[in-house]
């Protein structure tokens, strides 16, 4: 078996999405991101409340997924801390200006609104993944109990009256 370089594989699966899911003790939320540069290279930069999605209070520990662009295919599950960023803390303005650069539509004055109404959180990825391609995810007891089955979790489907009732397919 080859050795994997997990650096660039973290790397060229955040280039190839547009949004992550976290996971957190009450569930998965999906968020918009942006990466790091410079001294903030191979860290993931989120905001949090305000103008932006509330995600709370992010646990010091916590795992992403990141899926593809294209077709929703999960690329990467990481184990990543989480570390909220103080408008004092001189990773700050170098963490708004990468999520500023990310951010579509975004108000003159975002910026004031985040220092003043949101948090920016660094999450840096660590250790090997949880899953990544060429290995499989959770087996046995670890795997989510039940099959899933289409529209489960959905609304169900309106079926307007018609006059007459509707015919029967056969």
């Amino acid at each position: 078996m080859s050795e994997v370089n997990l650096s660039a594989l973290t790397s060229e699966a955040l280039s190839k999405s547009g949004v992550l899911w976290l996971r957190l003790p009450d569930g998965e939320r999906l968020t918009w991101f942006a990466t790091g540069s410079d001294e903030l290279d191979g860290h993931v930069l989120l905001v949090s409340g305000g103008l932006e999605a509330d995600l709370g209070v992010l646990p010091e520990q916590l795992e992403i997924v990141l899926r593809s662009k294209g077709d929703g295919g999960r690329l990467l599950t990481l184990r990543a801390r989480a570390q909220s960023l103080d408008p004092g803390n001189p990773w700050w303005e170098p963490a708004a200006a990468a999520l500023l650069g990310e951010r579509l539509n975004a108000p003159g004055d975002l910026l004031e609104r985040w220092r003043s109404e949101s948090t920016i959180w660094l999450v840096s990825p660590f250790g090997a993944p949880v899953q990544s391609p060429g290995r499989t995810g959770p087996q046995g007891s670890e795997r989510v109990a039940g099959p899933v089955t289409p529209g489960a979790a959905g609304t169900p489907v309106r079926r307007p009256w018609h006059l007459g009732g509707r015919g029967r397919r056969g």
